[in-house]
């Protein structure tokens, strides 16, 4: 008896698992709104070059100067459980109400670019 217990114990706490939700949608949970209290402006690193390394010791000092780089913003955010970090080419000021939506694989407070997506909102409170 005990080891049929042992056996089913398990099934039965995998049949109560949370619902399968569709793939690129956000848990409602991970989603942060909040004010801006910084804006920054960073640069991305752009890939290398295809076939740089092949060259060697000289693709290596070459490999830097050929990339090409980006411009992007770098949000610090206010949320009521705290500060969060996120990177967005969407524009926003100091004071503006923004919501930021973590992609699926990201967990903050810090989030690079092309981990969460940031919009406005009218969440905000205070």
């Amino acid at each position: 008896m005990r080891f049929a217990c042992l056996v089913l114990l398990p099934l039965a706490a995998c049949a109560s698992g949370p619902a399968a939700r569709p793939a690129g949608e956000p848990v409602v949970d991970a989603r942060y709104s909040g004010t801006v209290q910084k804006v920054m402006r960073v640069v991305r690193q752009g890939a290398d070059v295809p076939g740089i390394k092949v060259l060697g010791k000289v693709g290596n000092l070459l490999g830097p100067h050929l990339r090409r780089n980006t411009e992007t913003h770098q949000y610090v955010v206010r949320t009521p459980t705290g500060q969060i970090i996120a990177q967005s080419d969407n524009e926003f000021a100091v004071g503006d109400c923004v919501q930021v939506v973590p992609r699926e694989q990201a967990s903050g407070p810090a989030f690079r670019y092309d981990e969460a997506d940031i919009t406005r909102s009218e969440r905000c409170s205070g």
